[in-house]
């Protein structure tokens, strides 16, 4: 076995380090579960409102398929790594938050789910441009070694 006796870098769970774009990828997927969780979530709100009526005075009802809609194409847009889709996530997901907020008024419980989601939709957009970031470089770099040509010269 080849073990390093190096110690491991400690990393912040809550704000992971990306220093690759691999890892760029990883931290990105926290904005994607975050996405898969508010779209599952959201439906079996939906279908239990459907089904039972009121619940405890949401504003949830059929027409919450369209934000699940809205999560799963966040969710599949971030899984492909697009900035837009990102971006989107977090702003949605924090005008959900406010008008829910505006209408029952912010629960204990509540915020701690909402301060961890929102933290995953954060990290969404932190991934999601390091990993384009480090791709540009990558390109760059590419080019700079295959051409005479200067990198600065490059149009992306």
């Amino acid at each position: 076995m080849n073990q390093s006796n190096e110690p491991k870098a400690k990393q912040n769970v809550f704000w992971p380090t990306i220093d690759s774009i691999q890892r760029a990828r990883e931290v990105a997927q926290q904005g994607f579960w975050a996405a898969v969780i508010v779209a599952v979530v959201t439906t079996l709100f939906a279908l239990v409102s459907i089904v039972a009526g009121d619940i405890a005075e949401l504003p949830i009802s059929a027409g919450s398929f369209i934000d699940v809609g809205i999560f799963v194409a966040i969710a599949f847009g971030i899984r492909r790594m697009s900035r837009v889709a990102a971006v989107l996530g977090l702003v949605v997901y924090f005008g959900n938050q406010l008008y829910m907020w505006s209408i029952i008024g912010p629960q204990t419980a509540g915020i701690i789910v909402v301060v961890f989601m929102m933290l995953a939709f954060i990290h969404g957009v932190r991934g999601t441009f390091a990993y384009h970031s480090y791709r540009k470089q990558g390109i760059q770099e590419t080019l700079a070694e295959d051409s005479s040509m200067p990198v600065d010269d490059v149009q992306s």
